[in-house]
Parts: C-alpha cells; sequence; structure tokens
C-alpha cells in the first residue's frame, strides 16, 4: 500500500526544471472588486424593478413594516438605556459605564464594579490592597471585573 500512495506522490509532483507561474494578487483583487460592483448594480436594478412593478399599498406596506421595525429598534433602545439609569441610579455605577452594556449584561457588571471598588483585606499582611493579594492564594474580586471589562470592549 504505501508504495501505491509514493507512486501517486511522485505522479503529482511537478518536474524539477519548471518554474511555477506566480499570480498576480492585485489583478486578482481587481478581478473580483470588478465583479461586487457588477453584482452590487445589478442587485440595485432589481431593486427598483421590483419597486417600479409594485402597487401603491404594495410599497406603503413595504414603508409602514420599514418604520415599524426602525420604531421596534429605538424602543429597545430606549429600555436599554433606561435599564442603565436605573442599575446606575440603584448600584452607584457610573451611567457612561452601563451605558455600553447590553441589558442582560448590566447586573453582572454592576456586581463586577462593585467588587472591584472594594479594598480586599490581605491575611498575608494585614494591610488593604488594590491588586491580587500576594501568597495567599486568594484572588481579588476586582479580577473578575477587569475580565468582564477586558472581555466586553474586546467584542466591540
Amino acid at each position: 500500500m504505501t508504495d501505491e500512495n509514493t507512486n501517486e506522490i511522485e505522479q503529482v509532483e511537478e518536474p524539477q526544471g519548471e518554474t511555477k507561474a506566480k499570480t498576480d494578487w492585485k489583478a486578482e483583487a481587481r478581478k473580483w472588486e470588478n465583479l461586487a460592483k457588477k453584482g452590487k448594480a445589478a442587485e440595485e436594478e432589481l431593486a427598483r424593478i421590483k419597486e417600479a412593478q409594485m402597487s401603491e399599498l404594495e410599497k406603503a406596506n413595504a414603508k409602514a413594516e420599514q418604520a415599524e421595525a426602525e420604531l421596534r429598534e429605538m424602543k429597545a433602545e430606549a429600555e436599554r438605556l433606561q435599564a442603565a439609569r436605573q442599575y446606575s441610579q440603584e448600584q452607584g455605577v457610573p451611567l457612561e459605564l452601563l451605558e455600553f452594556c447590553k441589558a442582560d449584561e448590566m447586573e453582572a457588571f454592576c456586581k463586577a464594579f462593585k467588587a472591584a471598588q472594594t479594598p480586599v483585606h490581605s491575611v498575608a499582611t494585614g494591610s488593604f490592597s488594590h491588586i491580587n493579594t500576594g501568597g495567599t492564594g486568594k484572588r481579588d474580586p476586582r479580577d473578575a471585573f477587569i475580565a468582564f471589562a477586558e472581555q466586553k470592549f474586546k467584542s466591540q
């Protein structure tokens, strides 16, 4: 079986005297860009044709559906901002920090933020510290806030 595999490989390999032709990546990119532009133009033309064939009632319904979708988005954003204001007042977290959170992340963010604001008493030194407690094996609760913030701002 191994002899068959090596024979196949030998047949696929190019002769040593030939060199591979280099691909002109700029030309390829231009070609695909032009195709994309033609596709976009064709899509826009098709949309214009469809719109021209629509009745006035269909046009009005399409605009109404679009307006309803925009209204739903605006309501959801208003509710999210209202929740941010409420969490800010109740939890004492700056509103500027909560404005970037999704509605389902705000509670966890507030808990992590409050934990980050609490100084940690180090058993080893008997002092308060704003960093991991060295040598005790206990983690600073602010680490959860830092991890949450890093994850939140990396995804945006």
